[in-house]
């Protein structure tokens, strides 16, 4: 055979490095890229309509927890007399909705947490506004004042934090797998517990003499371990 040519793996035919298909059989000679699926186009799709909604989410409550709070101030107080309590109750009410509402939704999205925690912060400032308009007088002045940028701002910065806390440290399947495994280990601890006729006490000492061999072995690990070695010593 020519040092140019090769044959195709379907039905052994001459095959030209210029062809990309059998001219006997059809079968494909390179790979081809792959095209989305329908089911694929689908689920992107899906996927930008959950983001989209956790959003949503998030932004109502957000704007729920700033209208709560808003609501319990003027209760309390009148613009008039709102003193150094109330401006800082009002300045707290922006961040703590704000990482509340990107907590909700970012767990709820599972994607892109810091872009949604900016997006549900940024979209409750309006709501800020129009609260602060029962305590003062909304004008540019204002709206451009140190106290205003300042409450923008680190109600942004809640927003990112609420995300990133739930995508790092919050996540419901963290302790979805720490239940998981402590299941695991009860279970294990039961059959241990069995093989030594319910004798905890050399149950307890089967697992600390694994932990001696094995200090930095879990303790599924140790279990685990243990029934093995009764396994292996009472054959």
């Amino acid at each position: 055979m020519d040092d140019n040519t090769f044959e195709c793996p379907n039905c052994g035919a001459k095959i030209y490095p210029e062809m990309t298909r059998c001219p006997q059989c059809g079968q494909t000679m390179y790979p081809e890229d792959e095209q989305p699926s329908p089911d694929e186009a689908a689920t992107g799709s899906v996927g930008w309509g959950s983001f989209l909604g956790s959003i949503l989410v998030g932004w109502l409550i957000a704007s729920g927890i700033d209208l709560l709070l808003h609501f319990i101030l003027a209760s309390l107080i009148s613009p008039a007399i709102l003193g150094p309590v109330g401006k800082i109750v009002l300045f707290l009410t922006g961040p703590l909705g704000s990482l509340v509402g990107a907590y909700v939704g970012s767990g709820m999205a599972r994607q892109r947490p810091k872009l949604l925690g900016i997006l549900v912060a940024a979209l409750t400032l309006p709501v800020l506004a129009l609260l602060a308009t029962h305590w003062v007088e909304v004008t540019a002045g204002f709206l451009l004042s140190l106290f205003v940028i300042l409450t923008g701002l680190f109600t942004l910065i809640a927003g990112v934090l609420g995300a990133w806390l739930n995508k790092n440290y919050l996540q419901d399947g963290d302790w979805k797998e720490k239940l998981r495994v402590r299941g695991w280990e009860d279970l294990l601890y039961q059959d241990l517990l069995r093989k030594s006729r319910f004798n905890g006490s050399i149950a307890d000492r089967l697992i600390e003499y694994e932990r001696k061999q094995d200090p930095q072995a879990s303790r599924l690990k140790l279990i685990q371990n243990a029934i093995e070695r009764w396994e292996r010593d009472n054959r």
